[in-house]
C-alpha cells in the first residue's frame, strides 16, 4: 500500500525512525575501515595495536546497540511492519552477534566489521538509486570512486611485497579490473601482492560484484522482467519513498547478498577438503590450515563473480587433469552468469514442485517464465559453439590427448565469462581462439555479473532474424511476442559495444607495433567484455596500452548498464508521439 505524500507527524515518524538509525549504523560501519586500515595498510601500526582493538569493539557494541534501539523504536509502527524490518536487520544482527562472540580476536573482529561495512554500502547505494539523480550516472559515479579508493589502498606498503612497489597506472588498473570482475593483470596477484593486497582486490570483486546485481535487479525490477507484478509494483513505489517499496527493495537486495555469500561459502568448503596434497607447488604439510581456507574462499568469490583473479602463478593449469576445475570452478562461474533472475525463478518453479503448489500468491501460475527459457536456450548454444570449435581446433592444430582436448574445450568454454586458464589461452589454435573471441563478445546473463553484449540480446536479435526469415512482421520466441522496443534496444547495444571494441582494438594496434592483430583483437574482448582471458600479452602493453584497456574493462562493465539505465528513463517519460511518414530505402 503506499504511503501518502503528506502524512501526519507520526506516520511520519514511523517511516523515518528506522532510516535515520540505518544511517548512523552505516556511518559507524564505514568508520570501522579506518582502525583496519591503520592496523594492517603499514608494515609497523602507526597506532598501538592494542589503541585499535579498542576502538573497533567500541564500534561494534555501538553498531550492536544501534539495532536495539532500531527494535525498541520499531514497537510504535504496525506489527507487519515491524517483522518486515526485523527480517531484513536479521543478516545484520547475526553478523554483529558473533562479532560479540569472537569479539577478543582480531581477524573475526576485522571480518565482522567489514562485512557490516559492505552491507552498510550497499543499502546507502540502494538509498542513491531511489533519489533523482539519474540512475545510471549513480552507478558510473560509484565506480570511478571505489575505483579511486582501491587505487589508493594498492599504494600502502602493505599491499606489495618489499621493494616491488606498484605504479599508479598498475594500481588502477589492477583495481579497475578486480572491480570489474575482468581478471586482466599486469601483475601477478599471487607474487606481486602481499596478504593486505590480495584481499583489498578480493574485497573489490565482491564490492564491484553485489554492485552489478542489486542495480540490474534494481532495473530488472522496476521496469518489469524477471521478479513479477507484485516485485515490480513495490519497487515502483520505492522510487517514491514509500514503506512498503523500501522494504521490498532491501528484501530483494538481502536475499542477493546472502544467496551469493551462501554459493560461496559452500564453493569454498568443496574446495578446502578438494584440493590435491601439493597445493601451489609445495607439499601439504607446507601449507597451513588458515592459508588453505584462504586459498579456497579466494578462488570461489573469483569463480563465482567471474573475477579470474588467483593466488597462484600458473591460475588452474596445474589442476589441468583434476576434476576441481571441471565440476568445482565451472558450476560456480555458470551460477554467477546465468542470472539472477532465472536463479530465483528456478528456485520458485523447485520450491512450488517441492510443496505441490502451482500457484503463487497473487493467483498466478507458478513456471518456468521466457527469461528463463532464452537463458538457459541462448547459454547452451553458446557453450556448444565453443566446445565444438576448440575441440575441432585443438584436434587440428595440436598434438595433445583426445581426452585432455574434450576436459579443456569444456571447461574453456564455461570460461567464456571468465579469465580462469587450464591451458596456456596464447597456445591455443587460431580457431579455438577465433571461438572464445566470440562467445566472450556474447558473455553472460542480464542481472549477472557476466559482461559482454548478455546472452539475451544475442537471444533477441537471434530470433528476430529468424522471424525475418519466416516472413512474419513481429519476434517471436517460444509462443512469445518480444516487443519491437526491445529489439532496437538490443540492436543499439550490439552497435555501441562494437565500436567500443572497434575503437579499442585500434588504439592497440597503434600503440602496439609489435603484436599481432589476433592478440589485440584477443586482448580489447576480453577487456570490454570483461572475461580476463589472455594471450599473455597484458604485463607486456606499454603505458598507453594499459590505460586503454583500463578504460575498456571500465566502460564495459558500467556502459551497457548505463545505457539501459537511460534508454529505460527514456521509456518512462510521457512524451507526445509524433508519427512521420513512411518511406522504404534498399538495404541490399
Amino acid at each position: 500500500m503506499r504511503v501518502s505524500k503528506t502524512p501526519d507527524r507520526r506516520l511520519r515518524r514511523q517511516i523515518a525512525s528506522p532510516l535515520r538509525w540505518q544511517g548512523l549504523r552505516s556511518a559507524v560501519a564505514i568508520g570501522s575501515v579506518i582502525p583496519t586500515l591503520l592496523a594492517e595498510g603499514w608494515r609497523e601500526p602507526l597506532v598501538a595495536h592494542g589503541l585499535l582493538m579498542a576502538t573497533q569493539i567500541l564500534l561494534l557494541l555501538t553498531y550492536t546497540a544501534l539495532l536495539y534501539m532500531d527494535q525498541r523504536l520499531l514497537k510504535q509502527t504496525a506489527p507487519h511492519q515491524q517483522a518486515e524490518y526485523l527480517a531484513i536487520t536479521r543478516p545484520e544482527w547475526i553478523t554483529a552477534s558473533v562479532g560479540l562472540l569472537l569479539i577478543w580476536w582480531w581477524p573475526a573482529l576485522v571480518t565482522v566489521m567489514l562485512i557490516l561495512a559492505l552491507t552498510a554500502i550497499v543499502r546507502g547505494y540502494l538509498r542513491l538509486v531511489q533519489t533523482r539523480i539519474p540512475s545510471g550516472l549513480v552507478f558510473i559515479g560509484s565506480f570511478a570512486v571505489f575505483s579511486m579508493i582501491g587505487t589508493v589502498l594498492l599504494k600502502l606498503p602493505r599491499a606489495t611485497p618489499p621493494g616491488q612497489e606498484i605504479s599508479w597506472l598498475d594500481s588502477a588498473f589492477t583495481i579497475v579490473s578486480a572491480i570489474s570482475q575482468t581478471g586482466l593483470v599486469v601483475r601477478p596477484t599471487g607474487e606481486g601482492f602481499e596478504r593486505f593486497g590480495q584481499i583489498v582486490i578480493l574485497i573489490w570483486i565482491q564490492v564491484g560484484a553485489l554492485g552489478v546485481i542489486v542495480f540490474g535487479a534494481l532495473l530488472a525490477s522496476l521496469f518489469g522482467s524477471g521478479f513479477g507484478l507484485k516485485a515490480t509494483q513495490s519497487m515502483a513505489e520505492g522510487t517514491e519513498q514509500g514503506w512498503s517499496g523500501q522494504i521490498m527493495i532491501q528484501r530483494l537486495v538481502t536475499f542477493i547478498i546472502i544467496f551469493t555469500h551462501a554459493v560461496q561459502a559452500v564453493g569454498a568448503a568443496i574446495l578446502f577438503f578438494a584440493w590435491p596434497e601439493e597445493w601451489m607447488g609445495m607439499p601439504a604439510d607446507m601449507v597451513s590450515v588458515g592459508d588453505r581456507v584462504y586459498h579456497s574462499i579466494y578462488f570461489s568469490v573469483s569463480a563465482f563473480t567471474n573475477a579470474g583473479f588467483v593466488t597462484t602463478d600458473n591460475s588452474l593449469i596445474g589442476l589441468r587433469g583434476h576434476w576441481i576445475p571441471h565440476l568445482v570452478i565451472a558450476p560456480l562461474i555458470i551460477l554467477g552468469s546465468i542470472g539472477f533472475p532465472v536463479l530465483r525463478n528456478v528456485w520458485d518453479v523447485l520450491v512450488a514442485k517441492f510443496r505441490h503448489r502451482r500457484l503463487n500468491p497473487n493467483g498466478g501460475l507458478i513456471r518456468i517464465n521466457l527469461n528463463t527459457k532464452i537463458i538457459v536456450g541462448a547459454t547452451l548454444i553458446a557453450y556448444l559453439i565453443g566446445y565444438v570449435l576448440i575441440v575441432i581446433s585443438e584436434y587440428a592444430q595440436t598434438s595433445e590427448p583426445l581426452h585432455l582436448i574434450l576436459l579443456d574445450a569444456h571447461f574453456m568454454s564455461v570460461n567464456r565469462t571468465a579469465g580462469f586458464n587450464t591451458i596456456e589461452t596464447g597456445e591455443m589454435g587460431r580457431l579455438a581462439l577465433l571461438a572464445l573471441i566470440f562467445t566472450m563478445f556474447l558473455g553472460g546473463s542480464p542481472v549477472s555479473v557476466a559482461g559482454g553484449i548478455k546472452m539475451m540480446v544475442f537471444a533477441i536479435l537471434a530470433f528476430t532474424v529468424w522471424s525475418n526469415i519466416r516472413g512474419q512482421s513481429v519476434t517471436t520466441a517460444f509462443g512469445r511476442t518480444i516487443p519491437d522496443a526491445l529489439v532496437r534496444k538490443s540492436a543499439t547495444i550490439v552497435v555501441l559495444f562494437l565500436l567500443l571494441l572497434l575503437i579499442s582494438t585500434g588504439v592497440l594496434a597503434v600503440s602496439e607495433p609489435d603484436l599481432s592483430l589476433t592478440q589485440v583483437l584477443f586482448e580489447a574482448t576480453s577487456a570490454c567484455s570483461t572475461v580476463g582471458l589472455s594471450t599473455g600479452i597484458t604485463d607486456e602493453l606499454s603505458p598507453v596500452g594499459r590505460a586503454t584497456i583500463l578504460v575498456s574493462m571500465f566502460i564495459g562493465r558500467v556502459g551497457v548498464f548505463a545505457l539501459l539505465a537511460a534508454l529505460i528513463s527514456v521509456r518512462a517519460r510521457s512524451r507526445p508521439r509524433i508519427e512521420y511518414a513512411t518511406e522504404d530505402v534498399p538495404i541490399y
